[in-house]
């Protein structure tokens, strides 16, 4: 037999389609190898990229996530600062406050006190003046007495006439 009548042999045997796929290895074997590793490549690349670009995009997200946390105790301290010297300053205010508080009591009671002592004076003043009015009515007034003999005396004679 020669080769030919072997290959004719072989190709009633097997199936066709296993015959057309012999075919087209050996016509497109290398390229789709070629292919192959291409797309192999291809693959590795972008599995790669995609690899890159997650590490990548977390260590983004793990930066503004640093500086966010930076970001926030800088304005916590800032908060805390302001508020402490809002506190002082109000605690300032309030001392000035009593202060001025305490200075205007002291002097409405000593205003008080002058005016009592004033009042005090003229009460007396008034009383004086009273008991000098009382007095000088007693000195002018006529005894009761001596009212009564004259209303007597003037009813006698009118009695008479």
């Amino acid at each position: 037999m020669s080769k030919r009548g072997v290959v004719e042999e072989t190709k009633g045997a097997e199936n066709p389609d296993a015959h057309l796929e012999q075919i087209r290895s050996i016509l497109f074997g290398q390229q789709m190898q070629a292919f192959e590793r291409k797309l192999q490549g291809l693959e590795q690349h972008i599995q790669n990229n995609a690899e890159q670009m997650n590490q990548s995009l977390l260590d983004r997200i793990a930066a503004l996530e640093s500086r966010l946390v930076g970001l926030l105790e800088q304005e916590t301290q800032e908060r805390e600062i302001a508020d402490r010297s809002l506190q002082e300053n109000l605690n300032t205010a309030v001392s000035n406050l009593e202060g001025e508080l305490a200075s205007q009591v002291k002097e409405l009671r000593a205003d008080l006190k002058d005016q009592g002592k004033e009042l005090s004076r003229k009460l007396d003043q008034l009383a004086t003046s009273l008991q000098a009015a009382i007095d000088e009515l007693r000195l002018s007034k006529t005894d009761r007495s001596t009212l009564a003999q004259l209303l007597e005396g003037l009813a006698e004679n009118l009695r008479k006439a």
